[in-house]
């Protein structure tokens, strides 16, 4: 019988054939064995050093995640026959999955599809894992177009489910005969789920490229209680309460005109003045610290930031230059430093002036 080392030095004998989830505390939703996640399904077939997952943890909650994402997925294909489905990462806080669909899918039916998943989480499927060669999976996937891509690209960027080829074969877990492409683990059983909440619909490109089929993407978020969950939607709703964009509208502050350009506002009579008041009590506070106000212009010669690195590590994020003077290209500027930089070189510098403190709105220095 294998030998389980458990945290703290604990051991335990496993009946040989057992799986590792057969000795683990209760609340246990993965394990890792031997410093790699597993399903508690997992058999070692020698001594082992197995540490127990619990839901709450970032790594359980990343589990619970994904396979709530695999039930959607379910789900899906329950509800709209023909559906092909791509892939379903855990994401921060939640999880998606990205489908080509026969129909259009709206934000108005996430209810029936919550609902559909919440039958399957009451049925106890199981997750049961295969290795299999890549040509039996291509198979048992053919008519998933997407999974097969993935299958055949093994080895490249693929994805995660890319990663789970191992020695020329793949992972396939299925629940109640649903089948997907996955490298796991997952939880037990589907009964684990159940504090889940599809939150909307939107579209994505396969492979985030423009050139290949727009798919329908299905956000959802996961929790391992009904407090957890509830208490994240308490705070979705707290941060849309005071979400800036709404603010400014609803107390006539400022807008972002789409003919100016995303993120560029301009500021109504009361937020000047809201603006006015934070630059005034911002000026006061840095002056009582001992900086000094600087002033410098929004573009400048690409020379400088050729001479600063700014051009060789971040031109991919900045604007296009601009040509004057006969060809001389100017950039906007991404920060201030390199032109603050021209302001204590324009003059020889004594060690008593240092350190120079210099503030710019946007920006504070200290050389």
């Amino acid at each position: 019988m294998p030998t389980l080392t458990l945290p703290e030095g604990g051991r335990v004998e496993l009946p040989e054939g057992e799986p590792v989830g057969a000795v683990l505390p209760k609340g246990t939703i993965v394990a890792r064995v031997e410093g790699e996640l597993r399903d508690l399904s997992y058999v070692p077939a020698a001594n082992a050093v197995v540490e127990p997952i619990a839901a709450r943890s970032d790594e359980g909650l990343h589990v619970l995640r994904h396979s709530t994402a695999h039930v959607l997925a379910q789900a899906v294909c329950d509800l709209f026959p023909g559906a092909k489905y791509a892939i379903g990462p855990a994401i921060d806080d939640g999880f998606y999955y990205d489908f080509e669909l026969p129909q259009p899918v709206h934000a108005s039916d996430l209810s029936k599809i919550d609902r559909r998943m919440r039958q399957i989480a009451k049925r106890n499927q199981r997750f049961e894992r295969e290795e299999v060669s890549r040509e039996a999976a291509i198979e048992r996937l053919r008519d998933q177009p997407f999974k097969v891509e993935i299958i055949e690209d093994i080895g490249s960027e693929a994805g995660d489910e890319a990663e789970a080829a191992a020695g020329g074969s793949v992972s396939l877990y299925s629940n109640d005969g649903w089948v997907d492409l996955c490298m796991g683990p997952h939880v037990a059983h589907t009964g684990v789920l159940g504090a889940f909440k599809l939150t909307n619909v939107a579209g994505a490109y396969w492979r985030g490229d423009e050139n290949n089929p727009q798919l329908t993407r299905i956000y959802g978020t996961a929790w391992a209680t009904q407090d957890d969950l509830d208490a994240y939607l308490h705070r979705l709703e707290e941060a849309e309460r005071r979400d800036h964009r709404k603010l400014g509208h609803d107390l006539d502050l400022f807008s972002f005109p789409e003919e100016i350009g995303s993120g560029l506002a301009v500021f109504h009579p009361k937020g000047g003045l809201v603006r006015r008041l934070m630059e005034d009590y911002s000026r006061r506070r840095h002056e009582e610290a001992g900086y000094e106000f600087v002033y410098t212009p929004h573009i400048t010669k690409a020379e400088l930031f050729e001479t600063s690195g700014h051009l060789a590590w971040f031109a991919d994020g900045m604007f296009p230059p601009i040509e004057l003077d006969g060809g001389t290209k100017y950039y906007l500027k991404p920060m201030n430093c390199p032109m603050h930089i021209l302001i204590f070189k324009s003059r020889t510098r004594s060690y008593r002036e240092l350190p120079l403190r210099l503030f710019e709105f946007g920006t504070v220095y200290r050389y």
